[in-house]
C-alpha cells in the first residue's frame, strides 16, 4: 500500500555524504527540465497567438488587403457573391476597388468585409424586385471595356498611400484582356512583386485561352480557384495539408508531451510500500 502524502518521510541514512552527488545531479536535471518546459510553453503560446484563427483566409494573413472587382460589361455580376460572402464570414478586412476601363476606389484598406455585403443587392438576382429586375446599377455608366491593369494600379496606390508594409490584392475578374493590355499588365504585376504585394485571382468563368494568358503573366499559384464555374473559391493553403495544419504548434505540443514524460520518468518520487 502506498503511504499517504502526509505520512511520507525521508529515508534515514547513516552516510548522507555519499548521496550529495546524486542530489546535486537530480537538482540540475530538475532545473534544466523546468527551464526547457517553460521555454517550450512560451514558444507554444507565441505560436498560438500568431496563428490566424481563420481557416485559409483569402486575404493572406499579416497583409493589408485590397479587393479589386471587374465591373466591365462582360462580367456576370452574381459571381461576386461567393467571394464577398467568404470574406465577410471570415471577418477579414479589405479595401475595395472597382474597375472597367478605369479604376475607382470604393472603400479604403482596412474596411471590415461585412461592409461589402450591402453591395450584393446590386449583383444578386435574389434581390430582384417582383418584376424580376435588379436594383438600379450605380455603375452602369461606369462600364465599358476591361483594363485589369487600371484596377491593380489603383489598388496598389491605395496600399502605398496607407503605407502598408505588406500588401495583398484579390482580383475578381473574367480575365478579359486585349493584346495591347498584355504588356501593360505584365509591367504592373512586376511592380507589385517588386513592392512585395501578393496577387491572388478569382477567375469568373474565363475561356481557356484567357485563363492561360493570365496564368503566363502571374503564375498558377495566384489563382484561388480553377477556371470551371463549379470550382469553389479557396486560398492555396486550403488545398494543401502542409499549409492547413499548424505544424509548428503540433511539433511544440509533441515536444511538450515528451518533456513531461521525461520528467515523470527521471524525477518521479520513490514510493515505499508497507
Amino acid at each position: 500500500m502506498t503511504l499517504p502524502l502526509r505520512a511520507r518521510h525521508p529515508i534515514p541514512t547513516t552516510e548522507p555524504g555519499q548521496l550529495r552527488r546524486a542530489v546535486r545531479r537530480t537538482a540540475i536535471v530538475r532545473v534544466a527540465l523546468a527551464l526547457v518546459l517553460c521555454g517550450v510553453l512560451t514558444l507554444a503560446f507565441l505560436e498560438a497567438r500568431s496563428t490566424d484563427p481563420r481557416r485559409a483566409p483569402l486575404v493572406p494573413s499579416g497583409t493589408t488587403g485590397m479587393l479589386v472587382l471587374d465591373l466591365s460589361a462582360s462580367v456576370y455580376e452574381d459571381a461576386f457573391g461567393q467571394t464577398i460572402r467568404k470574406l465577410a464570414r471570415a471577418g477579414e478586412r479589405t479595401g475595395v476597388v472597382a474597375f472597367s476601363d478605369a479604376g475607382y476606389e470604393l472603400l479604403p484598406p482596412g474596411t471590415p468585409a461585412r461592409e461589402l455585403l450591402p453591395l450584393l443587392r446590386f449583383f444578386n438576382p435574389e434581390a430582384a424586385s417582383s418584376t424580376g429586375a435588379l436594383p438600379v446599377d450605380p455603375w452602369q455608366d461606369f462600364r465599358a471595356g476591361t483594363q485589369i491593369s487600371q484596377g491593380l494600379i489603383v489598388a496598389h496606390e491605395a496600399l502605398i498611400r496607407e503605407r502598408a508594409e505588406s500588401g495583398s490584392i484579390v482580383l475578381v475578374s473574367d480575365l478579359e484582356i486585349l493584346p495591347d493590355e498584355v504588356i501593360r499588365l505584365s509591367e504592373v504585376v512586376a511592380d507589385l512583386r517588386r513592392d512585395g504585394v501578393r496577387l491572388r485571382i478569382v477567375p469568373l468563368f474565363p475561356t481557356p485561352e484567357k485563363y492561360a494568358r493570365i496564368r503566363q503573366i502571374v503564375g498558377e499559384s495566384s489563382f484561388l480557384r480553377e477556371s470551371e464555374a463549379a470550382s469553389p473559391v479557396a486560398a492555396p493553403e486550403a488545398r494543401s495539408l502542409a499549409h492547413a495544419v499548424p505544424w509548428t504548434f503540433v511539433l511544440l505540443g509533441g515536444l511538450l508531451v515528451l518533456l513531461l514524460a521525461l520528467n515523470e520518468g527521471l524525477l518521479s518520487r520513490l514510493e515505499l510500500r508497507r
